[in-house]
């Protein structure tokens, strides 16, 4: 027995009765899924039993590590191998495995998943998954940034939470004076590039058209950034440390004042017993920083992930039933650590976050608005832009180095690897 997809606008989030697509003998779904999806594939599996899944755990090639482009190649030449439904973490993927010469993701688009269902999901929250006008995949989470900080520790300092990237930048020189130690935010994550150019509009991955892109760090969007940071790098207010180093939450985790970062944030790094591991009651969520005073920002955005159906699938419906199950009900979305498109499961997926009473504000209306938010031209391309990032960003600030001197290999590295996948370079 298999699923079909046609009661699901109906009960957007009631588990969906299973229906025969095809005979109880149907061969089982091979589902690919990382470890930290697997309760939702899992809760799948609970609410429809009559449905044979083979679920294989892989390591969801993260930060493009090109896992499933290394798989799809051999399968493509063997003829056989691939999965009927993956899951990457990596957004970057769609515009790869659509692509020669892997061309191994189905169109769902085309009435696999039913237009009143791709509707309900979040404005622009699919657009990585749009390659040539045509869905290619479902993106089930949000990694939208926004502005954490700790109410206790700023109330106890007397600082009001700014809203421009000035403001920010103010309390963290004065933080440096009157409070060194403290910090915030971090400069040395693989994906800062997707927090602090992205919400500045600096155009380093902007399409023109499918196959030309747009780099430019000479552009005004982008020295900006560099002149916002660099001092704050220089007094020690914005370490050059990754959230999830070993030492960061001995070194830093009670001195965070604020750090903008993605949605996800709160569970993973805050609230994580292995992370900052913050105590109930002092973390909260403010809107996106705006470089304009007064004008709607504009942010980053980190993470997410994307629920493929393959091309070479024989059971076209079935695997499209299954993704858009995982992606629309609150069973398998409400236990994620990380905010969903799907419009109707982000007022319940909030409501769960919140039953600990961990945050010491709503999270609900920021979080709503900032979905709405980011800036769609960082658009996802065949090349990985945090890896570039990592080689060529983070090593020179590590040394002692600026940001601003650092820019331009970033765009070089950026350009090379652009021009490596067919792109025509621009800017």
């Amino acid at each position: 027995m298999v699923l079909a997809t046609a009661p699901m606008a109906a009960a957007p989030l009631a588990a969906i009765e299973a229906t025969s697509y095809a005979s109880s003998s149907a061969a089982p779904l091979v589902v690919w899924v990382d470890s930290t999806r697997l309760p939702e594939v899992a809760a799948f599996e609970k609410a429809n039993p009559s449905v044979k899944l083979d679920v294989i755990t892989y390591d969801g090639d993260p930060d493009g590590d090109g896992t499933l482009q290394s798989k799809f190649a051999l399968y493509n030449r063997v003829g056989h191998g691939w999965p009927d439904v993956f899951y990457s973490e990596e957004n970057t993927d769609a515009v790869s495995i659509a692509e020669p010469p892997y061309n191994d993701a189905e169109v769902l688009s085309n009435g696999l998943v039913p237009k009143s269902v791709l509707d309900q999901f979040g404005t622009g929250t699919q657009s990585d998954c749009t390659v040539n006008g045509k869905l290619v995949c479902i993106r089930d989470a949000n990694g939208q940034d926004v502005l954490w900080y700790n109410k206790t520790l700023m109330a106890k300092f007397g600082y009001a939470v700014p809203t421009t990237w000035a403001q920010w930048q103010k309390i963290g020189e004065e933080v440096a004076k009157q409070h060194p130690g403290y910090i915030v935010g971090v400069a040395g994550d693989t994906w800062d590039d997707e927090i602090y150019l992205q919400a500045s509009q600096c155009p380093m991955a902007y399409l023109i058209n499918e196959y030309t892109v747009k780099i430019d760090p000479t552009s005004p969007d982008c020295t900006r950034v560099a002149t916002l940071l660099d001092p704050l790098i220089k007094d020690g207010s914005l370490p050059v440390t990754a959230v999830f180093n070993a030492t960061f939450p001995k070194q830093y985790g009670a001195k965070v004042l604020m750090m903008v970062g993605p949605s996800w944030y709160g569970p993973f790094v805050f609230e994580s017993a292995s992370a900052i591991h913050a105590p109930a009651g002092e973390i909260a969520a403010a809107p996106p920083l705006t470089w304009n005073p007064g004008h709607v920002p504009v942010t980053g955005d980190v993470g997410g992930g994307i629920w493929f159906v393959s091309s070479h699938t024989k059971q076209p419906q079935a695997a499209a039933a299954v993704v858009t199950w995982i992606t629309t009900q609150f069973a398998s979305e409400g236990q994620a650590p990380t905010y969903p498109t799907y419009i109707p499961l982000q007022a319940p997926w909030v409501a769960e976050q919140e039953k600990s009473n961990y945050f010491a504000e709503p999270l609900g209306p920021v979080f709503a608005s900032s979905a709405n938010e980011v800036w769609t031209g960082w658009a996802p391309t065949r090349y990985n832009s945090d890896a570039v990032w990592s080689e060529d960003v983070i090593p020179v600030i590590t040394s002692g180095g600026t940001l601003a001197s650092a820019l331009p290999a970033f765009g070089t590295g950026l350009k090379d690897s652009a021009q490596v996948d067919g792109y025509t370079v621009v800017g």
